[in-house]
C-alpha cells in the first residue's frame, strides 16, 4: 500500500554543491544564467531528438528523417495521445516516455531547458493529456511509479500508467513553457487532476486520507512555481501576463459542488486566479495550492479558521516551498552540471 503523505522535504536528485555566491548569481529574479535562455533559444534544434532509435521506433511509419520540427511535433502528440482524453494505450505511453527521455537528453546536453518554437505546443497538449502520470511523478508519493522511473509503461488493470525521471519531466515542462500558453495548460491540467483526488476524499476522512490529496497537490504546484520563477526578469511581467491570458480564454462555467465536485474545485480555482492574481505579484501563482485547499474545505463545509484547515494550509505551503526549491536547483544543474554531483 502507498503512504498517501508526501515527503516534507524536497527529494535530492543529484548532490548540489553550488555555493551561496553561484546560488544568489543565478537566481536573483530569473537571474543571469536563466538570461542565457534567450541567447540559447535559437539553437535548439530537432537533430538529436531526430536521431534518437528509440523515439523513432516509438513513432512507427510516422518517424520521417527529413521532417521538420512542427511535423516530428504533430506526430509526438498524434502517436501518444488517443482518442479519449487521459486514456493511453501502451504503445502510446511507451511514446510519450521516449519523448520525455529523448527531449532531456537533447536538452542536457546543451545545458539549457529550451526547445525549437514549433514543439511546446503539441509536447504540451501531449503533457497535459499525461497529467495523472505526471501529478504522481510530480508528487512522489506512488512507489510504483518512483520504483518505476526507468522502466517500460505497465498496465494497470483497465489503466496504462507511465513514469519517468522527476529531472526529466522538470526538464521537458521548463521547455514548453517557454510559451506561456502551454505552462498555462499544463499547471491546469495539474490543478484538473488535483480537484479530481480531492473531490474523492470522504467527509468524514482524517489522517493522511484527508491530507494526503492536497499535499501531492502542493508539491505538484511548487514544481510549477520553481519553473516559472526560472523565467528572466526581463520577461516575466509579460509572461505571466500571457499566462493568465491563456487561462482567461480557456475559462468556462462549471456546476455546483453538489453536482461535480472535481469540476467545481477546478473551474473555481482558474474563476479565482482571474479576479485575485496580477502579473506585475512577485508571488504570481503561489498561493495556488492555499487557494485550491480554500475552495475545498469551503465547499466541504469546514472551517476556514478550524486548526484542521489551518494545519492543513500550513503544510502545504512548505511542500509546495521545498518542491519550487528541488524544480530551482535541478534546472541550474541542467546549466550548470559540473557543479552537481
Amino acid at each position: 500500500m502507498n503512504d498517501n503523505t508526501p515527503p516534507q522535504t524536497a527529494r535530492p536528485r543529484r548532490t548540489r554543491l553550488f555555493v551561496v555566491a553561484a546560488t544568489a548569481l543565478v537566481l536573483v529574479g530569473g537571474g543571469a544564467v536563466g538570461y542565457a535562455l534567450v541567447a540559447q533559444d535559437d539553437r535548439s534544434t530537432c537533430e538529436n531528438l531526430l536521431s534518437d532509435a528509440t523515439l523513432q521506433r516509438s513513432l512507427g511509419d510516422a518517424y520521417r528523417e527529413d521532417m521538420d520540427c512542427g511535423a516530428l511535433g504533430r506526430a509526438i502528440e498524434d502517436a501518444a495521445t488517443g482518442s479519449a482524453p487521459g486514456r493511453h494505450t501502451l504503445p502510446e505511453a511507451r511514446t510519450m516516455q521516449a519523448t520525455l527521455a529523448a527531449v532531456s537528453r537533447d536538452i542536457e546536453q546543451r545545458q539549457e531547458p529550451s526547445i525549437p518554437a514549433n514543439l511546446r505546443a503539441p509536447l504540451a497538449a501531449a503533457l497535459a493529456d499525461y497529467a495523472q502520470d505526471t501529478y504522481e511523478i510530480l508528487s512522489g508519493v506512488n512507489g510504483d511509479y518512483t520504483r518505476r522511473a526507468d522502466s517500460a509503461p505497465w498496465q494497470d488493470g483497465k489503466t496504462v500508467r507511465m513514469s519517468a525521471r522527476l529531472d526529466d519531466l522538470v526538464n521537458v515542462i521548463r521547455a514548453v513553457s517557454q510559451a506561456p500558453a502551454a505552462y498555462a495548460d499544463v499547471r491546469a491540467a495539474h490543478v484538473r487532476t488535483c480537484a479530481t483526488h480531492l473531490a474523492a476524499v470522504p467527509s468524514q476522512a482524517t489522517g493522511s486520507v484527508y491530507t494526503g490529496p492536497a499535499r501531492s497537490c502542493a508539491v505538484g504546484l511548487g514544481y510549477y512555481d520553481g519553473i516559472a520563477y526560472d523565467v528572466p526578469k526581463s520577461q516575466a511581467s509579460a509572461w505571466r501576463s500571457s499566462v493568465l491570458q491563456r487561462l482567461k480564454a480557456t475559462a468556462d462555467s462549471f456546476p455546483p459542488y453538489e453536482v461535480n465536485r472535481a469540476q467545481y474545485i477546478a473551474g473555481s480555482w482558474q474563476q479565482a486566479v482571474l479576479e485575485q492574481v496580477d502579473s506585475d505579484q512577485t508571488q504570481f501563482l503561489k498561493d495556488d495550492s492555499s487557494r485550491i485547499v480554500g475552495i475545498w474545505t469551503g465547499a466541504r463545509g469546514e472551517g476556514v479558521d478550524s486548526k484542521k484547515v489551518n494545519d492543513l494550509e500550513l503544510t502545504i505551503a512548505d511542500d509546495a516551498n521545498s518542491s519550487s526549491m528541488e524544480a530551482e536547483e535541478t534546472l541550474q544543474c541542467t546549466r550548470r552540471p559540473t557543479e552537481c554531483g
